[in-house]
């Protein structure tokens, strides 16, 4: 229950913070730790978009601490550096916030910002499938562990992008779609355009990747299990483009955003638990009694 309800807090935290980027109200509260020089701000609606994105991510931290603790407890050897990983992480998430706000959201550290949280999301994922009792903790790193690993890597990538575009301001620097500029290829090749469009490139590559994934679990039986999950990742990365398209032809509309975002956290849950199958299927692998 605390690893389901930690995982929640941080999905609602990155798209929360989403919506505070699409409404541009990152900067309502320009001091840090406190909001306008008060522990309870002033009332208005950009103020409290973000005051609430703080207030969100003080509940998921102290989530997020007890769940670190109860799974070190549980976890021994290597797999202890997980909960480790993600406290270190967490303080991190917190200094990286309070900089973002002082120095006036720059996107470098805006991003980075943004890419500690999906990690941050994905070991508290690992943390609450694996509970250390009924499910021991596994790791794999070989055979189809290896492939969802390096796909779950690529969306991650793609992810990072997107938020660089995002805090670049690049996000209508193609306003069509699914051309850029009315051409295919971009007349302009550099600053903004390339950001976008190396973007949208790599998103059909993950798409092309997605359904090469799924054709290989259909034709591999050991992997009848993952066949809906494969599935899954498949449509919800055709699903990602169309909102994709959405959030461009809207113009950048925080709602659009926002969904683009929460669908990308779906796509890395999906893949994380591709990782997980295979992990725990790697270990019942390497449990079996020898002749």
């Amino acid at each position: 229950m605390l690893g389901r309800a930690t995982v929640g807090l941080l999905f609602l935290l990155l798209v929360w913070g989403n919506l505070v980027a699409g409404l541009k109200a990152g900067l309502a509260c320009p001091d840090w730790p406190l909001c306008h020089g008060k522990v309870l701000p002033p009332f208005r609606w950009d103020i409290y978009m973000e005051f609430g994105h703080r207030v969100i991510a003080a509940v998921a931290s102290i989530f997020l601490a007890a769940l670190a603790v109860r799974r070190y407890r549980k976890y021994e050897g290597s797999a202890r550096a997980v909960p480790v990983l993600a406290i270190v992480l967490l303080l991190a998430e917190i200094g990286m916030g309070g900089a973002v706000v002082l120095l006036g959201t720059p996107v470098r550290l805006t991003t980075v910002h943004f890419m500690a949280g999906l990690l941050v999301f994905l070991l508290a994922f690992y943390m609450m499938t694996f509970d250390g009792k009924r499910e021991r903790p596994a790791f794999a790193f070989s055979g189809p562990a290896a492939l969802y690993l390096s796909v779950v890597a690529l969306v991650f990538s793609q992810s990072a992008l997107g938020a660089y575009v995002r805090h670049l301001d690049a996000g209508l620097a193609c306003p069509d779609f699914p051309a850029c500029l009315g051409k295919w290829i971009p007349p302009l090749f550099a600053g903004p355009v390339l950001a976008h469009f190396s973007h949208r490139t790599l998103g059909y590559s993950v798409l092309l990747t997605a359904a090469m994934l799924y054709l290989f679990v259909r034709q591999d039986t050991r992997q009848r299990r993952n066949r809906p999950l494969a599935l899954s990742f498949l449509v919800l990365v055709a699903v990602q483009i169309g909102v994709g398209a959405l959030v461009v032809l809207s113009g950048l509309h925080f709602l659009a955003t926002g969904l683009h975002l929460a669908v990308a956290l779906g796509i890395l849950s999906v893949l994380a638990r591709l990782w997980v199958n295979a992990a725990n299927a790697k270990g019942s692998e390497l449990s079996l009694p020898r002749n």
